[in-house]
């Protein structure tokens, strides 16, 4: 990088190589390589250490690779024996077993001894370079994708083991909405990020996360699978290949999490809107849920084939008014835990006006929830209708008509889930870097957004 080379102080921004530049202030590079399969071909060595590993740390799923490459090398579920207890207390029933995934984010950090957790890490850590990536971590620099409110402690511990433990050269924190958004070209965008743990919607602005206007709801993967469950529980049942006849209940046994993570990745899709004089706002109540559903939905019931099962084969039973309207979960909140709608508006009402028409003409959806099918149309849908008929959106409406998502009229050049790894990719092949922290000046402290940004 040269002297005369811009660059920002500000905690988000990234500084580019001064290179020929297309109209969207983007390096010029030819069609061929903007194929999202232009590094398929690529391979790495243990003397060739330009590249960087990216780690994108997400709350169920840790996806890792190499920078310049089109997809991530692994996306690996976070291990269920992550979860680790103070003062040996045994597992309760919110506990995976071991081997199980478990949410990174809901580690009990605050007291204790965190040397367990640190013990664990560095086990996982050792497996994702040397049995999955094959690299010496010693050689090459790290770019980690994470969430503006990834717990900062968490942060420390994954920055101690990386830099004490594997020698990494150097650590890049760079946020996973910015990286997302650099994947279409633009600079300027609202992130809808629909994770496990929750939905964060960001809105970033000339390449400058505005964390003052961040929004969150619970209403994410982790609800819409707690719904699904209850549902199955409910409505559903099984039926032996011997005897079809027989109706059984759905027990612990046969709906084990990775059960619920099939069903939910290949049963369900999100239905387009109702109208809204046939479909009052009620509750969450599943007797309520099935009296607005059960007798309109069009949608086919399925016999679903459950593999593994220890006794004899079985065949579940899902409604398909279960499989179209699960997903409803998400766009019906209420004070306590708001819809994505009222999020996305509501971040746009924290925002001077001036913003608000750039950031709602580049709507970007990421996170693996977003990877239903039907799911951004319907968003694009609930917000209209939000903007129409509720009087708090009153200010918003004008921006019913402007409403563009990024990837509406061409379609996802890149899923969803794996946006921000993209991004990291991209930037570490460009050799840029956010923030850097370096072995020999690490002190044990890593950027908090959001102190950086009140200061």
């Amino acid at each position: 990088m040269s002297a005369s080379t811009p660059t920002s102080s500000h905690l988000g921004s990234l500084s580019l190589p001064r290179t020929p530049t297309s109209k969207l202030g983007l390096p010029s590079v030819s069609s061929a390589s903007l194929s999202p399969y232009s590094g398929v071909g690529r391979r790495h060595s243990i003397y060739g250490t330009e590249d960087r590993v990216v780690i994108d740390l997400g709350s169920l799923y840790v996806k890792c690779g190499f920078s310049g490459e089109s997809k991530p090398r692994h996306i690996l579920h976070v291990p269920g024996d992550l979860r680790c207890h103070r003062n040996g207390t045994t597992c309760s029933e919110s506990c995976r077993p071991t081997g199980e995934s478990s949410e990174l984010y809901t580690l009990d950090l605050r007291r204790g001894d965190t040397t367990i957790l640190e013990e664990k890490l560095i086990h996982y850590l050792h497996q994702i370079y040397f049995k999955h990536l094959l690299t010496d971590p010693k050689l090459r620099k790290v770019i980690l994708c994470e969430s503006p409110l990834f717990p900062v402690q968490l942060k420390q511990i994954i920055a101690k083991v990386l830099f004490e433990n594997l020698q990494v050269p150097s650590i890049s924190f760079v946020p996973t909405h910015l990286l997302a958004l650099l994947t279409t070209g633009q600079t300027t965008g609202l992130i809808v990020d629909c994770g496990n743990i929750e939905t964060t919607v960001l809105p970033i602005f000339d390449a400058r996360p505005l964390y003052h206007s961040v929004q969150t709801t619970p209403l994410a993967g982790k609800a819409l699978t707690k719904h699904l469950r209850t549902l199955i529980n409910s409505y559903c049942y099984v039926t032996p290949l011997h005897s079809p006849l027989e109706r059984l209940p759905v027990t612990e046994e046969i709906l084990t999490p990775s059960l619920l993570e099939e069903i939910k990745t290949r049963l369900l899709f999100v239905s387009p809107i109702k109208p809204i004089n046939d479909s009052p706002q009620v509750g969450h109540d599943i007797a309520d849920f099935e009296e607005r559903y059960a007798h309109s939905s069009l949608a086919a019931d399925i016999e679903y084939c459950i593999p593994g099962t220890a006794k004899e084969p079985m065949k579940l039973f899902v409604p398909g008014w279960v499989r179209e309207r699960t997903a409803e979960l998400l766009f019906e909140g209420d004070e306590d835990e708001r819809s994505l709608v009222w999020c996305i508006l509501d971040c746009l009402l924290k925002l001077q006006p001036d913003l608000r028409g750039p950031l709602a003409t580049s709507i970007l959806v990421i996170g693996g929830t977003s990877m239903l099918p039907n799911f951004q149309p319907r968003l694009h849908q609930e917000i209209v209708r939000a903007l129409q008929d509720l009087p708090k959106y009153k200010t918003l409406a004008g921006l019913s008509d402007r409403l563009h998502f990024l990837d509406e009229e061409s379609g996802s050049i890149f899923p969803s889930n794996t946006r921000g790894w993209i991004g990291g990719s991209l930037v570490g092949s460009l050799k840029s870097s956010g923030p850097e922290i370096t072995k020999d000046k690490f002190v044990g402290q890593v950027p908090d957004w959001s102190i950086m940004h009140a200061a």
